[in-house]
């Protein structure tokens, strides 16, 4: 029967013992002549870790393990890290870290590590392993790292031999002791008399995920690992401790694998345990996993006490919340020098476009945008090149429109405003899910669009209908149990090769594009978090803006318009090119719910006037219907107008059009770019709140048109408009955006602070008389700024901007 080193060791301990037991009893006359030793003892009968400390003698030794893992350069909390390392040191302490310093955020991007590496030589690590982003610059970036490290580094799977870089630096033995600055397949550290072994695992996927280079090798890690443990054991060391970045699943099938590990300290996976995972592989012989999360915002803290024999007897670990420190005074100073240069990086330019990006709050929680599908878009071609799934159908992305936080100006895309576009750093990651739970997903995607909650789906490589007016799915978020099925997804489309589209497969694979939020579960996703509890998934662990700036690297010059990826079918049928289980014309925008008709057709209505009204060309038919969103009758209007295909606000357009809250002009355009007037507006306010046109006297001195005033008459009644102060109203005036949100304001009866403050960086040039009401309308979430955070009150508002934030206001009324 092959025993374990440990094993050997330990029945070598036990026999002495029983000897010596043996002896005295003979001595005594005791009846205890009469037993033989017994037999090894078999799996059931393997005494427990108490029994094998007592029977290994009195000489335990407690071991403290601190770690890290995955920081990926967040550095804002760096001094509080320290200042928790410091408290929590002991005589048996060693600090260790299981790799991916690198990358993540502006701190990389300026110093490629050093200034990670500054406050790591600061804290004292005894050691840590290579993350697969240590080699996202390359091997000379990664040899200028450790060329400044205070410690070593352990690596047994990488060959380094042939890298002109890091080949130097690699030292094929285990140090004891180590050097620092130099890299080892295993170090021995001496923790007060003891000695440990240290050595490091890498993920082999690195070479798809990062740049390691040619040269470079990655070997199997089980194989790398038995070999090396063989090794320590040779050399008489007995408690092993492990730095893995292999992932949290990956480390427990390596803990069942290799025999004579203590401890693994994890990464890659940026799983937070909360407290050790002990794999039990049968042999009395335990081995003990602990990971932090990410981004250093926990400290890990594991006490294990070994006996004569380096079996682990006992243990107790704990997450330490580094927020709960107080900075280390000379950590924070130095972090003050570091983020000096930040605020010029962020000027830094990134790429260019040439239409404007939404990513308004408002906006985007509620429909489908330009932003969201160039996100999605990066999203899909990255996992494209990185996941080669055989069994798959297709591949799609799914973005949460909450993890975009604000939109871009037209012009040059800085550094700075992608940063505030996607502020979370979200990983890049895919799974593998049936056809049924995209369904499911897309269906909790669109359960809160009602109030604009930011589990909305903007997605690539695929397309979906759905309908606000049924049954929302609704979940108890205390027992994450859903109280209420949704009924809103009516069709869920996969864009082809070609560019047509096919009715999803419900039975079959795909892979699915997706951030780390949404792939735990964030947002409610449950289908993804089913499928990645499963094993269908694959960490990429990119972070999202370097996902997006390589995207628009590769795009070019932006000219985006919206796709058609989702529509709102607001009761009515399915449009005619999207009934079918296929369809050509790949993402015909301006497809709306209630089906194309030919460029200039004509209005909402069918005609060149509506609802009997008359116009003139160049004025917009807007009868005196007194509509507030049911056009009701027959078939369902044509809403497509020629100047509206592409365009941000087509889906908005339609919607509004076809709810006969807006109208297009004689000619059958729409003209969503040219600014509104204030009698336009406040017509499309009175149909889209339902207000009664009346026919009071007006008090102003201008002439009103006979179509408007019936509208402005309601709305001056009402407190929602008013004139001048020369007694006009001047109905042809271009509308601003502070009018047409103090006017929203008042029509929703929004609550107002003469107080508020507003948070736009333009906020010292919006007019104290909106700044109430603006303050109150963002946030209600119904308007917001631009991609510099500016408002612009004094901003015309265009036609498009109008029907969005009516239909904003809409849903925010309820």
């Amino acid at each position: 029967m092959h025993l374990s080193w440990k094993r050997r060791a330990f029945n070598g301990v036990l026999a002495l013992i029983l000897l010596f037991s043996l002896f005295s009893a003979l001595g005594t006359g005791s009846s205890a002549a009469a037993e033989s030793a017994p037999d090894e003892p078999t799996a059931a009968e393997e005494p427990s870790p108490d029994k094998l400390a007592a029977a290994a003698g009195t000489g335990a030794f407690d071991l403290r393990i601190l770690h890290t893992n995955d920081t990926h350069a967040h550095l804002d909390t760096v001094a509080k890290r320290i200042a928790a390392i410091k408290q929590s040191k002991n005589e048996s302490t060693l600090l260790l870290d299981a790799g991916d310093v690198f990358s993540g955020t502006l701190y990389f991007n300026q110093y490629e590590g050093l200034a990670d590496l500054w406050f790591m030589n600061l804290a004292g690590y005894d050691a840590m392993t290579l993350g697969n982003h240590e080699f996202d610059k390359g091997p000379g970036a990664l040899a200028k790292f450790m060329k400044d490290a205070h410690f070593p580094i352990v690596s047994s799977n990488i060959d380094f031999a042939k890298d002109a870089e890091l080949g130097p630096l690699y030292k094929d033995e285990v140090g004891k002791p180590a050097s620092a600055a130099a890299i080892y397949p295993a170090i021995v550290k001496d923790v007060n008399g003891q000695p440990v072994g240290i050595f490091g695992l890498t993920t082999t996927d690195t070479v798809a995920l990062s740049s390691p280079g040619k040269d470079i090798a990655f070997k199997d890690y089980a194989a790398s690992a038995q070999a090396t443990v063989a090794k320590l054991q040779g050399e008489g060391i007995n408690k092993i401790v492990v730095l893995s970045h292999l992932g949290y699943s990956e480390d427990q099938k390596l803990a069942k694998a290799v025999a004579g590990i203590d401890v693994i300290v994890g990464g890659h996976s940026h799983t937070q345990l909360d407290a050790p995972v002990v794999v039990d592989r049968g042999n009395g012989e335990p081995t003990i996993i602990v990971q932090t999360g990410e981004y250093g915002n926990n400290l890990g803290q594991l006490d294990v006490t070994f006996n004569d024999v380096g079996v682990a007897t006992a243990w107790d670990g704990k997450l330490l919340s580094v927020s709960k420190y107080q900075d280390d005074a000379e950590a924070a100073a130095k972090l003050a020098e570091f983020a000096v240069p930040l605020e010029e990086l962020k000027k830094t330019v990134i790429g260019k476009t040439d239409v404007a990006l939404e990513g308004n709050r408002a906006v985007i929680r509620k429909q489908e945008t330009n932003l969201g599908d160039l996100v999605a878009d990066g999203m899909l071609a990255k996992v494209k090149s990185l996941v080669k799934a055989e069994d798959a159908k297709a591949y799609v992305a799914i973005q949460n429109a909450g993890g975009i936080r604000a939109s871009l100006d037209k012009g040059d895309i800085t550094l700075g405003g992608l940063l505030t576009v996607m502020p979370f750093g979200n990983n890049l990651t895919a799974l593998k899910m049936t056809g049924q739970e995209i369904i499911d997903a897309l269906e909790n995607g669109v359960s809160g669009v009602d109030t604009g909650e930011g589990r909305f789906p903007q997605v690539s490589g695929l397309r979906f209908y759905y309908d606000s007016m049924k049954q929302p799915e609704i979940v108890d978020s205390v027992i994450g149990e859903v109280k209420q099925a949704g009924q809103r997804i009516v069709k869920v489309q996969i864009k082809n090769a070609n560019g047509t589209y096919s009715n999803i497969d419900k039975k079959a694979y795909y892979i699915v594009a997706t951030n780390s939020f949404m792939a735990g579960g964030g947002d409610f996703y449950r289908s993804m978090a089913a499928a990645k509890a499963d094993g269908r998934f694959y960490e990429l662990n990119l972070v999202d803006y370097e996902v997006f700036r390589e995207h628009l690297q590769q795009v070019g010059t932006v000219n985006i318009e919206t796709q058609g990826r989702s529509t709102n079918l607001l009761g009515k049928p399915l449009p005619s090119g999207g009934s079918g289980g296929s369809s050509s014309g790949g993402d015909s925008s301006g497809q709306t719910p209630t089906g194309e008709t030919p460029p200039g057709s004509g209005n909402a209505n069918g005609g060149t006037t509506n609802d009997g009204g008359s116009s003139t060309p160049g004025t917009p038919a807007d009868g005196n219907n007194g509509s507030n969103g049911n056009t009701g009758g027959g078939a369902a209007p044509s809403v497509q107008f020629p100047d509206t295909v592409n365009h941000w606000a087509s889906a908005a357009i339609a919607q509004a059009v076809s709810s006969g809250i807006a109208n297009g002009y004689a000619d059958g355009t729409f003209r969503p770019n040219e600014a509104a007037t204030r009698a336009e507006f406040i017509a499309m306010l009175s149909r889209a709140f339902g207000l009664a046109g009346n026919s009071a006297d007006l008090p102003f001195a201008d002439e009103i048109p006979a179509w408007a005033r019936p509208y402005i008459a309601s709305a001056v009644s009402q407190g929602i408009a008013s004139g001048y102060s020369d007694r006009t109203f001047r109905p042809s005036g271009k509308l601003t955006r502070a009018e047409m949100t103090v006017m929203v304001v008042r029509a929703l009866g929004l609550k107002t602070d003469s107080t508020a403050a507003v948070s736009f960086s333009d906020g010292d040039r919006i007019p104290a008389w909106a700044r109430p009401a603006i303050a109150a309308a963002y946030a209600a979430g119904i308007v917001g700024g631009t991609g510099s955070n500016a408002f612009e009150a004094g901003k015309e508002a265009t036609r498009a901007e109008v029907v969005s934030l009516l239909l904003a206001a809409i849903r925010t009324k309820g």
